[in-house]
């Protein structure tokens, strides 16, 4: 079974190229620009891998990282046009992998989704 991701972000256009390019990397994608459609997808599927915008249409993507994370284990990454160190210290302290400001690339991904899959093979 090919791991899932669920990509929330209000830009469409930027969710769904993102969602190619993992599948291009043996993922299924699903895409969701807000985060009640953030948590129908997750109901839907729960997923390996998370990307979360910081602000979102209907609230906020660091209020939803600790929620996201009572549903099971899953690779959060936020993915934000904003760059603050402050806000990237806590959204790892809160359980995100990583914080990338955009426009990151898709090896900057692959390397966190890299890591995160062999500290899951490790704890296995």
């Amino acid at each position: 079974m090919l791991p899932h991701a669920v990509i929330v972000d209000d830009n469409l256009e930027s969710s769904e190229t993102l969602g190619i390019l993992l599948e291009l990397e043996g993922y299924t994608a699903a895409t969701a620009a807000s985060l009640r459609e953030a948590r129908q997808r997750i109901a839907e599927h729960r997923p390996d891998v998370l990307i979360l915008d910081r602000a979102l249409p209907d609230g906020q993507g660091m209020d939803f990282l600790t929620e996201a994370l009572l549903q099971g284990p899953m690779t959060v990454v936020m993915l934000t046009g904003t760059s603050d160190p402050g806000d990237a210290a806590e959204a790892i302290r809160r359980g995100a992998a990583a914080y990338l400001v955009k426009p990151a690339t898709i090896d900057q991904l692959k390397e966190v989704l890299d890591r995160a899959s062999q500290g899951t093979r490790q704890a296995a």
